[in-house]
């Protein structure tokens, strides 16, 4: 420990995250920073932001309990934000109140759904280092990850933590202009400038406008020549004048189809992070957290069975809590695994076609239509009697699971995740040459769908 450096505050965050049990509060403790004052006797905790602050202020006597303990002395605890913020507090002072809050928070907030914030996020290994990533980015911007690429199928959350930055910038950074826009808006808003002769002013916006550029399913502008070139344009802008961009889609960006080399480039310049399928445990607390906001008196078996039914998305199950919480309050019925059974077949609840597909099936099915061995796809013989089994197998993985790309590669022996796409594209191409490829492959999936 060296008391007038910073080397005291590790041991600090380390007994302080035993005592809280507070999962946001592990993601931003990196973000900050102490110096020990020996004249004065005092340490110095800087953070990047009033959220942070505000939150540490409600933990300010135990911080200043365990650097006592650690200091063997009385000291004097102050926070303070970074930078231009003269604001400082000291241990003992009062957390400024929400009505103060509120009066600092921006006002330009209306493209931001208010119940997208980080707080309701619900956290798993599926999703954690997404998560931190844009927490990070929301807590300092442009000086975490730039740019940040999301990328996961659709409803994972992916919109929830572009708005979550949203939110969570307006509300803390007064001077910071943050935009959200989905690919589809970006495409129809350069063809009415178009059409409108505004090109200058649709330019203007995207380039100099705002200081957080957020765009969601951007995969929607791939193949759109003219439009790509904008934003390619535009993000290069931004970067160049070191302002924030989070990008969404739902595939990771070599993958996306059609897409201009460059905006693939500069997407992958970043920090690329991915969002999986939810496990178990993480669709449980899902279930359990909507329940709570919908105000349903839902038992642990009838969690249970919900999350059992929709593996896949997110999105689909909350809609299905939201479903089966109306159809129990007409029926005036408690919510039982047999109601939710009967609730999900009588209505087509979409669960039928989430069954989760196990990796290892893909890859014997595969071997066994092609005549070889599971060690045939799994292993480095370059024969093209082997190649081309172990890139269909690949290819199907990929297109049927819910897996990672560095999962991929783990389980087919790969060194990393380029040998993955690399497969996955040349069977894409591949499918597109030749019709019999494409007939094989159909068969096969629709094999494993069975199964």
């Amino acid at each position: 420990m060296t008391l007038e450096g910073v080397h005291f505050w590790p041991e600090v965050l380390s007994a302080l995250s035993l005592k809280l049990n507070n999962p946001l509060f592990r993601q931003w403790t990196p973000l900050t920073s102490a110096q020990y004052n020996g004249a004065q006797n005092s340490v110095i905790i800087t953070v990047p932001n009033s959220f942070i602050r505000d939150h540490m202020m409600n933990s300010l006597v135990d911080i200043k309990a365990i650097i006592d303990d650690i200091m063997f002395k009385n000291t004097d605890v102050k926070i303070v934000v970074e930078k231009n913020n003269t604001e400082v507090f000291e241990a003992g002072a009062s957390v400024p109140s929400q009505e103060t809050s509120k009066k600092t928070a921006k006002k330009n907030r209306s493209n931001f759904i208010p119940r997208f914030t980080f707080e309701n996020f619900v956290v798993g290994s599926n999703n954690q280092f997404a998560q931190a990533a844009c927490l990070s980015v929301a807590a300092r911007p442009s000086k975490s990850y730039n740019p940040l690429f999301i990328f996961g199928a659709s409803g994972l959350g992916k919109t929830h933590l572009l708005q979550a930055i949203g939110n969570y910038i307006s509300e803390y950074f007064d001077n910071t202009k943050v935009l959200y826009i989905t690919g589809e808006r970006f495409l129809n808003e350069y063809i009415k400038s178009i059409r409108t002769k505004t090109t200058d002013a649709f330019r203007k916006k995207f380039r100099e406008e705002y200081d957080v550029l957020l765009i969601d399913d951007i995969q929607f502008i791939a193949g759109k020549g003219q439009s790509q070139e904008e934003l390619f344009h535009a993000i290069s802008s931004a970067h160049e004048n070191n302002k924030q961009i989070v990008i969404a889609s739902d595939k990771f960006p070599d993958e996306i189809e059609g897409l201009d080399k460059r905006l693939k480039t500069r997407f992958a310049s970043g920090l690329v992070c991915d969002l999986k399928a939810p496990e178990l445990e993480t669709r449980l607390a899902i279930v359990n957290n909507k329940a709570s906001e919908l105000n349903m008196n839902i038992s642990p078996e009838a969690a249970s069975k919900i999350a059992e039914l929709f593996p896949n998305s997110v999105r689909e199950l909350e809609g299905a809590i939201t479903s089966i919480g109306a159809y129990s309050s007409f029926a005036n019925t408690k919510i039982t695994p047999d109601f939710i059974e009967e609730i999900c077949h009588s209505k087509q609840l979409s669960f039928k076609n989430n069954k989760q597909i196990d990796v290892s099936g893909v890859i014997k099915r595969v071997a066994q239509h092609y005549h070889v061995s599971e060690g045939d796809i799994l292993g480095d013989n370059r024969n093209k009697d082997f190649v081309l089994p172990r890139h269909i197998a690949v290819y199907i993985a990929k297109k049927l699971s819910n897996r990672s790309l560095s999962d991929l590669a783990r389980i087919f022996k790969r060194k990393n995740h380029s040998t993955i796409i690399h497969a996955f594209l040349k069977i894409e191409e591949l499918q597109k040459k030749d019709i019999n490829v494409k007939s094989e492959i159909d068969h096969i999936i629709n094999e494993i769908k069975k199964l």
